[in-house]
This record gives C-alpha cells, structure tokens and sequence, in this order.
C-alpha cells in the first residue's frame, strides 16, 4: 500500500466521556504512512480539551456551533494528502485509516471510502436499542445504521467512519457551514454531482457509541429532520419520500383536529388516522424485537420510533420554513 499522510479530523463538544478511548484507539493504529489527529473544539467547558492536549493532538476551537464549520475548520488546519473523519464517540479498529486509504490505490476517481459504525457490545442496554431503531431506518435509505456486507460504490458514508481525498474536498468547496446536519451527505452529493465514486467497505468497521438518554436522542432526530429540509431546498434529488413522511403525516393531523372544532366527524378521522400509526409503530418494534430476540425492548423500540416520527417530522417542517 502506498504511504499516505494523513490528518484525523474530529469535531468535539463536552465529550470527556468517551473521547479517551476514542484517542486510545488512534493511538494504536497500525499505519504505514505518518498521521496527526486534529481536535475541533466548540468550547467544551468539561476535560474534553485537556484530554485531547493529553495525547498530543492538535486542538483548534470553532465559534459558529455547527459541526460542518468544525469539520471545514479540521480540514483548513491540515496540509495533508488525505483527511480522515471520526467522532469522539467512536473507537476505531488498528486497521481502521490502512484499510480505508488502500481503496484509494488503484481507483483516481474514487473521492472517498467509508465503512459501517456498529453500536458496541459494552454499550447501554438504551443505547443499543438506539442503535437497533437507527439500524431499521437504514431500510429506508438512512445511511448513519446502514450495515452492508459488501464493498460498493454508495452515494454517502457518515463523517464518523470515512477518509476523503483533500483535493476532492477543496474543489467542491468543503462543508456546507449553513447546515445544521446532513452537512457530510450535501458534500457527497456535490462530490458525485463532480463525477467521482465514493466506496462503501464493510473492512472498516467502527465501534459508535449511541445517544445515551431520551433527550439527546430526541434533539438528534430534530435536528436531523432540520438539516434533511435544508439540503433537500439546496438540492432537491436529495429529497425522497420518506423525508417528507413524517411531516406531511403531522399537518395532516393538525387539519385533522382543526376541523374538528366544526365538526366532531373530523375527531373520529384524527382518531381512526392516529390509531393506524400506532398499529404502524408496534408492527415496527415487533419486527425488530423478534429479529434483535430483544423481547423486553420492545416498549422501548415503540417509543424511540414514534420520537423519531415527531421529532423529525418536526424539524423537518422547521428546516423547510427556515432561511
């Protein structure tokens, strides 16, 4: 394999519980070219910097809040051939960065190779049921579960898991700062949009902590579904039908109760609309309980679904309306 220089870019926020063992792992890389690791700080107010200083990483701060802007400012900061993305959440494989940069050999076009992120077996029983909902979307086109067991060309590989060519980044102009997420994939589509492959590995597989609490899980979804609108008003071919699901089920609804204040007629639709999502959703968590054998999660499956349908659906709506 070729010897490539290589930087590492990882954005960072208040993450001092799992960057260490993230940073562990980079350090543990059997790599034949030479490789530095850049932190990307939004002004974390816990050890997450300390640590990162700790093992000797470069660390620069990013002041607009966004992680597309951290990922821009990471690729800024770096002179290298090639740039590597991850997540203080992750823990890479020593074979992680050998095994992506060698699908680069013998294939210019290809602008970037990525591979799956796996929930990890010491993960919290919430966690990995996190995981496994995020797994189901995948079916539906969601890349950040997807699991593939084949090496393809893919038209987006999330930033926690995936190596770019510089150049190719600079040519398109890099990351989309105005995005809120969904960031990684306009890229992408920019970058296909230019001609180049991108190649999807199963080789290269990531351990990726999942949202730990309700919380953080619903903010994910909103803010997914935010992002989703904004890049499909940039460019609609990213836009599929089950983007749109979600939120045009939720006007739907909110007609359905609206004319309910004229006519009662209008409560038994909302009721009879309401009753099938819900059948929808447990159909759902019953498939994946039976397919995980996770019997006791299935509660849990229903609800981190149906949080997903609103909170996207939500975010979806507030990202078409926003500038």
């Amino acid at each position: 394999m070729t010897e490539y220089d290589t930087s590492i870019v990882i954005p960072t926020y208040n993450d001092e519980d799992t960057l260490e063992a993230c940073l562990d792992s980079l350090e543990s890389l059997d790599y034949v070219g030479t490789y530095n690791t850049i932190i990307v700080d939004g002004h974390s107010n816990d050890r997450t910097v300390e640590i990162a200083e700790t093992y000797g990483c470069d660390v620069i701060f990013e002041d607009k809040g966004t992680i597309s802007y951290a990922r821009e400012l990471g690729v800024k900061a770096s002179n290298s051939e090639f740039i590597a993305f991850t997540d203080a959440d992750c823990v890479v494989p020593d074979d992680w960065l050998s095994t992506l940069i060698s699908h680069f050999d013998d294939h210019g076009e290809v602008a970037a190779v990525g591979g799956p992120n796996i929930t990890p077996p010491d993960d919290t029983s919430f966690a990995k049921s996190v995981g496994d909902v995020l797994s189901l979307l995948s079916g539906a086109g969601a890349r950040y579960g997807f699991e593939g067991e084949e090496t393809r060309e893919i038209y987006h590989n999330p930033t926690c898991n995936v190596v770019y060519r510089r150049e190719v980044i600079e040519e398109v102009g890099g990351f989309n700062h105005d995005l809120i997420t969904v960031d990684d994939e306009e890229m992408d589509y920019r970058i296909r949009e230019k001609g180049y492959t991108i190649l999807y590995t199963p080789e290269a597989e990531v351990l990726h902590y999942r949202r730990p609490s309700w919380k953080s899980y619903t903010k994910m979804g909103y803010r997914y579904g935010i992002g989703r609108a904004q890049a499909t008003k940039l460019h609609p071919e990213m836009g599929e039908w089950f983007h749109f699901a979600p939120s045009s089920i939720i006007l739907l609804l909110a007609s359905f109760l609206a004319g309910s204040v004229k006519s009662r007629s209008w409560l038994k639709v909302l009721a009879g609309t309401l009753s099938l999502g819900s059948l929808g959703i447990i159909s759902m968590s019953v498939y994946l309980s039976e397919k995980r054998n996770r019997w006791t999660q299935l509660p849990v499956y229903a609800i981190l679904i149906s949080i997903w349908f609103w909170a996207w659906g939500i975010g979806f709506i507030k990202g078409l309306l926003r500038h």
